[in-house]
């Protein structure tokens, strides 16, 4: 028996130096086998990566993030896509060319290194369908805005050149029928170059001609008796004749090109105030559409209250008052509630309506002070309610943060949570709960 025993142990210890030997080696070792299946996957990362730069296309990089969205290359990965994807959404913007086009890009791909020339372009076309309009009105005041709108224009040297044409045309109308031969030199001195300088100046050699023919008459006269001097009439007095009644303006078409001018939202509200069924109130609107939504665009990911106020200031009517209006709240509820406040007591519930979606809350303050109560949920509501008063409240279900103020600095703000199933509710406010 000992002996077999022996043979036993023996056995055992072989096996255990065997098993750490093979331990040892690493046969045994969970991380080492982890080791070397994460150095063939870092090797795999690496040939695809190699191959998505050697290939450089959006489908062999899409390919990569694929097979490895948390890779070591995800960054440059994207960063190529998306390189990758201005790139052709500026060939079909160059292919299709409009206004509206380089104006999405523009709102699309703001940090793309094609976005000064989106704007140059943009620039172009806006410049060359206000040059035809102002060609169509062709006023001095419309050529006069046009130069100081476009210093650099290509069509500056011709809107110069209309614009002197049009003074000349305008100063000729004013004066033609003067009896006068003053108006007529002073008139060649400021337009040398105008078509009417041979009529100018055959103006002028016919007054002065009888001016010449007068002179005997007024010499006779002064030989005359002294009855006859007194009772002659005084020399008439050139005045200036009566001019014709003109064509009534288009002030419309004026105020428009003024507001496209400026380029401003409040000159194309304006305009649109003032002529809202114009032939160009649809062109003002749509300006005015692009202008609010590149305003949105630039702020909706905000956390700053005054972003949201002043888009509500600049688009009264715009197409994102309700989301302004709801974060400019939340924002101010997220304001009180990162500061100092105390527990608002709960709602007392009257009547439970099962299956409403609606909830009316009567607020009475007889706090002696004005109150401010914020909704912020499904919906958020700004409410004021003056001191005495009584004011009903509907909101949609949801869960509510709600937060109380009164214009006084002595008093802080008051926050609490409700979750509206559906009913109708009271509060009362007042100092000393």
């Amino acid at each position: 028996m000992k002996g077999i025993y022996y043979v036993l142990l023996l056995f055992g210890a072989c096996c255990l130096n065997s098993c750490a030997f093979m331990s040892k080696m690493g046969f045994y070792n969970p991380a080492s086998w982890d080791k070397k299946e994460t150095g063939v996957a870092a090797l795999q990362e690496d040939l695809v990566w190699k191959n998505a730069k050697s290939a450089n296309n959006q489908d062999t990089y899409r390919s990569y993030l694929e097979q490895f969205p948390n890779g070591k290359f995800k960054y440059e990965a994207r960063l190529q896509l998306q390189l990758m994807e201005a790139d052709d959404a500026w060939a079909r913007t160059l292919t299709t060319g409009t206004e509206e086009a380089y104006t999405l890009f523009m709102r699309d791909y703001s940090g793309s290194k094609y976005n000064a020339q989106a704007y140059e372009k943009l620039a172009q076309i806006r410049q060359k369908e206000t040059w035809s309009r102002v060609m169509g009105i062709n006023s001095s005041e419309a050529y006069t805005q046009f130069i100081n709108r476009f210093p650099s224009s290509p069509y500056l040297p011709e809107a110069s050149k209309k614009l002197a044409d049009v003074k000349s045309e305008e100063e000729w109308t004013r004066i033609k029928n003067f009896n006068a031969s003053n108006p007529f030199e002073q008139y060649l001195k400021t337009f040398p170059g105008s078509r009417h300088v041979a009529e100018a100046k055959a103006k002028i050699l016919s007054l002065q001609s009888q001016d010449f023919s007068r002179a005997p008459v007024i010499a006779y006269s002064e030989r005359s008796s002294n009855r006859s001097k007194a009772a002659s009439p005084p020399p008439a007095v050139p005045t200036e004749p009566r001019r014709p009644a003109e064509p009534k303006e288009d002030l419309g078409e004026e105020r428009y090109l003024a507001a496209e001018i400026a380029n401003t939202p409040i000159a194309y509200q304006t305009f649109l105030k003032d002529f809202p069924r114009h032939k160009y109130a649809l062109n003002a609107r749509r300006q005015l559409a692009v202008f609010d939504e590149q305003a949105w665009m630039r702020i909706k990911g905000s956390s700053v209250k005054s972003d949201f106020e002043n888009y509500l200031k600049d688009f009264p009517d715009g197409r994102y008052v309700r989301e302004a209006k709801k974060k400019s709240i939340d924002q101010e509820v997220a304001t009180i509630l990162a500061g100092d406040y105390q527990a608002l007591p709960g709602l007392n519930r009257k009547e439970v309506t099962p299956g409403a979606k609606l909830n009316e809350i009567t607020i009475k303050n007889i706090t002696g002070f004005n109150l401010v109560i914020l909704y912020s949920g499904p919906v958020s509501e700004r409410v004021e309610v003056p001191d005495g008063a009584t004011l009903v409240v509907k909101l949609p279900n949801g869960s509510y943060q709600i937060t109380a103020s009164l214009n006084s600095d002595l008093i802080g703000n008051f926050v609490g949570k409700e979750n509206l199933t559906g009913g109708k509710y009271e509060t009362k406010f007042f100092l000393g709960y």
